[in-house]
């Protein structure tokens, strides 16, 4: 009987703490709730892919080799779509990594038209004839036959426009949690166009005279954020600066399809004749919005 009243009274005062403490919880404004669940830190270390957009500055400047002083800068501007392959390591907070990408204009605008020579210059033409008003960025004088409705030291316009990019270069980031801020640079490869177009025979209408194309090398540097928005994905933007070294190449006449009497060459012209040399120079800036996806994605398990 003595032990039974013993074990009575201890379930009451173990009762009565019980309650106590949960009246003290409750009265300082907690509420107790289920299993707290921690979140797993994210992980950036993985290969992944992803898509982009954004927009692009290009100023481009073409000459002629023989003549500097005559050459134009051709500034464009235009929307670009994108996509990039990489893979990091993260080391603590540092993320390491290596990341190759394509960018390409979206739409077929053109630059810049800048102001051009279209002087009378003869050039031997596919029968031993005499072409005229040939290389737009050539000012020789010499004399020669003008197509009708054209006169000596006329001026075309030129203008030039950039195409797509190639690159492949190493990222450091620092992991802050869901955020990497990062810096990038490497090595990159650029497409750029140019066209020299003449006056034709009436005051609004312009034909083409010739045309280059011309795939610069250079450099890339710049930075970015990315934001881990859920388990693999992240959502990011990015500003690069991109400078590309010389590059010589020949302009070519477009041939078919064009007025050819109305830019001073006259007609039976072959596609594709070369008319003189020509110097690209270029630098772009881009503005990215990026989304990727890791491959190797982590599966997000509670925390116990």
């Amino acid at each position: 009987m003595y032990k039974i009243s013993k074990l009575a009274v201890g379930s009451v005062m173990a009762a009565s703490a019980a309650l106590g403490g949960t009246s003290m919880v409750l009265a300082d404004g907690y509420e107790p709730k289920g299993r707290v669940i921690y979140e797993r830190p994210s992980d950036w270390s993985g290969v992944y892919f992803g898509v982009g957009s954004g927009y692009q500055w290009s100023s481009i400047d073409v000459v002629n080799p023989d003549f500097p002083a005559n050459g134009i800068t051709s500034d464009h501007r235009d929307m670009f779509v994108a996509a990039h392959l990489g893979a990091q390591h993260q080391f603590g907070s540092f993320v390491l990594g290596l990341e190759g990408g394509w960018a390409s204009s979206i739409r077929d605008k053109e630059g810049s038209f800048e102001a051009c020579f279209n002087h009378a210059a003869p050039v031997a033409g596919a029968t031993g004839g005499t072409i005229t008003g040939g290389p737009v960025l050539n000012p020789t004088t010499t004399p020669g036959t003008q197509a009708a409705g054209l006169t000596s030291g006329l001026n075309a316009s030129c203008n030039a426009r950039f195409n797509d990019v190639i690159t492949v270069g190493p990222r450091i980031g620092w992991a802050a949690g869901r955020w990497m801020p990062y810096v990038t640079g490497g090595y990159a490869n650029a497409g750029f166009d140019f066209q020299g177009r003449g006056p034709a025979t009436t005051s609004t209408a312009t034909s083409m005279i010739e045309e280059a194309h011309k795939r610069l090398n250079g450099w890339y540097i710049g930075g970015g954020v990315e934001w881990n928005i859920s388990p693999g994905w992240t959502a990011g933007i990015e500003y690069r600066h991109y400078d590309f070294g010389e590059g010589h190449t020949t302009a070519f006449h477009p041939g078919a399809g064009v007025s050819t009497v109305a830019a001073g060459l006259p007609l039976g012209i072959p596609t594709g004749t070369p008319l003189e040399n020509v110097r690209f120079d270029a630098t772009t800036e881009t503005v990215t919005a990026r989304v990727t996806w890791k491959f190797s994605r982590e599966v997000v398990v509670p925390l116990k």
